[in-house]
């Protein structure tokens, strides 16, 4: 018998929609036990959701592949595959799986951007515009318009990061040497052992340490990338201000310099970095 304090479905969205995706995934993760097959749908979407916001797509898939089995070709559920499918790397699969949410749900705003992106990406920027902009037209609440970014603007957001940050992180930054560029190329996507996401903001190019050594913050930081590449037409996705556009880098280059050196967030704490204890967007 159920124990009073159970956590319930209603539990893990809540925590979804607080964003504590973490905690949303262990509930539905407790819902679905053992059994995948014999999970609810609608626990199955939640666990997928939470799993491409943790940046873990195949699994993601694996739960979709099974939720779609369960309730046929529900556009909500064909989107989000689309969307982990994507996440992969696997393009012309992904602009199969959107088309055929647009099939069942024509007025699904995101699944229209998403091939925006890819019309974007093929080198259609007037396709992709037009995406966008009907995109938008369908889900105004939810979608914007990307904004054009430039070069300049860019940088000089970089620049103020560079003085913002403590040394020696900062005087880390301050030695790398960055390309703005529109969008990742194919090679950085599938370049190495596994998938870039085609919306990443930056990429560090090069080989970094395996682990950072020792207590001493600055022998982390021996190393730097070759060059530290950052994708203008990516950011003008997710920010569409200058302070967006200011909090997006940092946290994509603190994503990368985690990646790339091998750190945790109590390493970038070490550095001198303040991190908020509810901040979940380098997660």
């Amino acid at each position: 018998m159920a124990q009073k304090d159970t956590p319930t479905l209603v539990d893990a969205e809540e925590a979804f929609e607080a964003r504590d995706v973490e905690t949303a995934l262990a509930i539905c993760e407790g819902l679905i036990g053992d059994h995948e097959a014999k999970a609810s749908v609608e626990v199955l979407y939640l666990a997928s959701e939470c799993l491409l916001e943790l940046q873990e797509p195949q699994e993601a898939e694996h739960l979709l592949q099974i939720a779609i089995k369960k309730a046929g070709d529900e556009p909500v559920l064909l989107h989000a595959r689309g969307v982990a499918v994507f996440e992969q790397g696997r393009l012309d699969e992904a602009a199969v799986f959107f088309e055929a949410a647009l099939q069942g749900a024509d007025d699904l705003g995101e699944a229209r951007y998403y091939l925006g992106i890819l019309a974007e990406r093929a080198g259609d920027i007037e396709k992709a515009d037009a995406l966008f902009a009907e995109a938008v037209d369908r889900d105004p609440e939810n979608l914007m318009l990307p904004t054009a970014w430039d070069v300049d603007t860019i940088k000089r957001s970089f620049d103020e990061l560079v003085e913002e940050i403590a040394d020696p992180l900062g005087a880390w930054f301050a030695g790398l040497q960055l390309s703005i560029e529109d969008l990742p190329s194919e090679a950085v996507l599938t370049g190495g052992e596994t998938p870039v996401s085609p919306l990443v903001l930056c990429f560090f190019e090069g080989t970094g340490p395996g682990a950072p050594e020792g207590d001493d913050p600055e022998a982390w930081l021996t190393t730097h990338p070759d060059i530290v590449r950052v994708y203008r037409r990516n950011l003008g996705k997710s920010a569409h201000n200058e302070y967006q556009l200011h909090t997006e880098l940092l946290e994509g280059l603190l994503w990368e310099v985690m990646e790339f050196l091998s750190l945790e967030e109590a390493h970038l704490a070490a550095l001198g970095l303040p991190l908020e204890e509810d901040d979940e967007d380098l997660h």
